[in-house]
């Protein structure tokens, strides 16, 4: 790593979040409020998010949102209560899927590259090592990944140490080499979406499995569980560790 880039944070780069999802595997509890609002340690999930990544030195966010934006906008507003610069983009009448909708995102924004996490998800590590190693890699895309061994979800993706790269990734067909997952941290360049030009909805997923089969996609490997808002049981999960620590209630 050079200088330079030892010199680079996370404030050199917006990040994206991804807020529009319908939250379907949580039935009830996100009927009428969108995930990233669901309350968790007294406050809204995606608070949590904001006030993590201000931690970690970001300045610019985009809220890429669709169900039920009208609420996330106005929690979030303008970021400045999280010491932070937010701005939108909207999938419009009709969800253009995980790829469509940073496809759509970053050339609202005019980004030249990028940063990516789930909203979603909470990641409690340290970003600025992530995307400095982005930057010496210099290839279009980097995915964080977490060793896994079937323990979260099926492992799909077959990180390769020696290189620092994707070997493989398939969510649909996995294989007995893949050991990681999507940790949910990524860094993109504008050219990781050049095969998708076309679509307007996809799946982040095939971005990925793209660069990865052309040995295009770097690898950064994480050593700290994920908590997220996928189900009733992470959510409890995620809720317990950040800090409010009612196992048996969702109240």
């Amino acid at each position: 790593m050079t200088q330079e880039e030892k010199g680079l944070s996370l404030a050199d780069v917006p990040v994206l979040i991804p807020a529009g999802g319908l939250a379907k595997r949580l039935k009830e509890y996100a009927k009428d409020t969108p995930k990233s609002l669901i309350d968790v340690g007294g406050e809204p999930f995606i608070s949590h998010q904001l006030k993590l990544l201000k931690r970690e030195g970001a300045g610019k966010v985009m809220l890429l949102v669709g169900h039920l934006a009208d609420q996330i906008k106005d929690f979030v507003k303008d970021g400045s209560a999280f010491g932070l610069d937010v701005s939108y983009s909207s999938d419009g009448p009709k969800g253009l899927g995980t790829g469509g909708c940073i496809n759509k995102a970053w050339q609202d924004g005019g980004f030249e590259e990028f940063a990516v996490i789930y909203g979603d998800t909470y990641l409690d590590i340290s970003m600025t090592p992530v995307y400095q190693a982005f930057k010496t890699a210099a290839l279009p895309a980097l995915m964080t990944v977490l060793e896994n061994n079937n323990q979260w979800q099926v492992s799909n993706v077959e990180y390769d140490q020696q290189s620092n790269k994707i070997a493989a990734y398939d969510k649909i067909h996995p294989t007995e080499k893949m050991h990681h997952i999507d940790f949910g941290m990524s860094f993109f360049k504008k050219s990781a979406f050049d095969s998708c030009k076309k679509k307007k909805s996809f799946d982040l997923g095939l971005v990925f499995q793209t660069l990865a089969n052309a040995s295009l996609l770097a690898g950064y490997e994480v050593h700290r569980r994920f908590y997220d808002l996928n189900s009733p049981e992470s959510l409890i999960e995620t809720r317990a560790y950040l800090g409010q620590n009612k196992l048996w209630q969702f109240q």
